[in-house]
């Protein structure tokens, strides 16, 4: 379950469920169409469905079909569980970190949003690339304990924000980071985040955001002159995974493939871990009520999944 469901569910007119919703699954190949190489019936997989179209994804079904660039092997060692809650997130964080921020060895980095789903994996996918030091946000001494005991991020370089102004925030960024601005930093809630995120980043650096500003006046982030960017020569990357499906077309699926099966080889040699997994038990109407309920409070660590059969 992801927090897209329950948004495209308030989306639709009175808040009616016109689709299918699910982004995510795992499961097993029942059949496989011509010209499909790499699968056969009976393998075990998890696929990342990406709405074609006015679909919802259609995860929330006994069965889906899904072209197969949007389809890797379940890694060994990972439970079904744990497969269904890794595509969405996991192919988000790495397009931000490894395709947008190019991150490496010795990277400095910021991460707005740590405890989330997306940033659960952007700072792991960080780790393994070597970037150092990571410093991220919590919003209650929950989410702190989260970052820290979950993903090893030191308690000293996990920030918390309730209270605090930009300026207050930039400065702890500033101070953890050992008295420099980061050359990386990712926006995965926006708003504020976003502010904060184009402040704090280094000369030459980049600010990386998976969130979108409805309505936001294209001055406060972006003026040439004016705006946090341009005086330090940084740029700024945009992440809206479903881009290429959206408008792109098949000749840009093929990354979805490659993304897929790099995390696949991760999680199998135990350089990233899977998002931790609360299981709410078979998909019925009620479940997926609850789900949602718990998506929109807003305060869920790692993903939620429900059981299809």
């Amino acid at each position: 379950m992801n927090p897209t469901d329950y948004k495209a569910r308030s989306g639709a007119s009175g808040g009616a469920l016109p689709m299918l919703l699910g982004r995510d699954v795992a499961g097993v190949v029942e059949a496989a169409g011509s010209g499909v190489e790499n699968f056969a019936p009976g393998d075990e997989v998890m696929s990342y469905l990406p709405r074609f179209g006015e679909s919802g994804g259609e995860g929330y079904a006994e069965f889906v079909s899904v072209p197969a660039e949007f389809v890797s092997r379940k890694p060994a060692g990972l439970s079904f569980a744990e497969a269904a809650a890794v595509p969405l997130v996991s192919l988000t964080a790495y397009e931000c970190v490894v395709m947008k921020a190019r991150a490496g060895a010795g990277d400095s980095a910021f991460v707005a949003g740590g405890s989330g789903g997306v940033g659960t994996m952007a700072i792991q996918i960080l780790r393994h690339l070597g970037a150092d030091p990571i410093v991220t946000t919590a919003g209650s001494d929950q989410s702190a304990a989260y970052i820290h005991e979950r993903l090893g991020v030191p308690d000293e370089n996990i920030i918390r924000y309730a209270g605090l102004s930009l300026d207050a925030l930039e400065s702890r960024i500033v101070e953890a980071n050992g008295g420099r601005l980061p050359r990386l930093t990712f926006d995965l809630v926006g708003k504020d985040m976003k502010k904060l995120c184009m402040r704090a980043v280094d000369y030459f650096g980049h600010v990386v955001s998976c969130a979108p500003e409805p309505g936001a006046p294209i001055d406060e982030f972006f003026h040439s002159q004016k705006g946090p960017l341009f005086p330090k020569s940084a740029s700024f990357h945009s992440v809206f995974l479903r881009a290429p499906v959206r408008g792109g077309g098949r000749p840009y699926w093929g990354a979805y493939r490659d993304a897929l099966d790099t995390l696949r080889g991760w999680l199998e040699a135990g350089a990233i871990a899977p998002p931790m997994v609360a299981e709410l038990g078979p998909m019925t109407a009620e479940s997926i009520a609850r789900a949602h309920a718990m998506l929109e409070g807003g305060h869920t660590q790692g993903k939620l999944v429900l059981t299809v059969g």
